[in-house]
């Protein structure tokens, strides 16, 4: 998967948390359980973004594990959301999917990024 690819993966998630959580944020009951769904959502495509504009490797790899773990946040949130059965199971079980797609995805990234490099020769091996 390209970068480009996850990226438009990160901003369509990101929007979809932010359309969820937005009627809820006006309930003073609810606010409590939306916020930090919306702030861990956003937060993971705010992070890749950041980690794909990072000034060297350790920059770069830094912002990709707190991409990983806003969306590991965001997952927990989702799960919590989808045993007290605030949205219809369909809807909640679809952003759940995706979410532990993109965890999958990002923390592979991640462990690559933070394994030893290996010095490449003149001869490029």
């Amino acid at each position: 998967m390209t970068s480009e690819i996850l990226k438009t993966r990160t901003e369509a998630f990101a929007r979809r948390i932010v359309t969820l959580c937005l009627p809820m944020l006006e309930d003073a009951r609810s606010r409590d359980l939306a916020y930090p769904l919306l702030r861990s959502g956003t937060a993971a495509n705010a992070n890749y973004g950041s980690a794909q504009r990072g000034r060297s490797h350790d920059e770069f790899t830094f912002r990709l594990g707190q991409a990983c773990d806003d969306i590991a946040e965001a997952r927990q949130w989702i799960d919590l959301w989808q045993g007290a059965r605030i949205l219809p199971a369909e809807e909640i079980e679809t952003l759940r999917n995706e979410a532990e797609e993109l965890m999958k995805i990002l923390t592979s990234a991640y462990l690559t990024a933070k394994a030893p490099r290996r010095e490449i020769d003149a001869t490029g091996r």
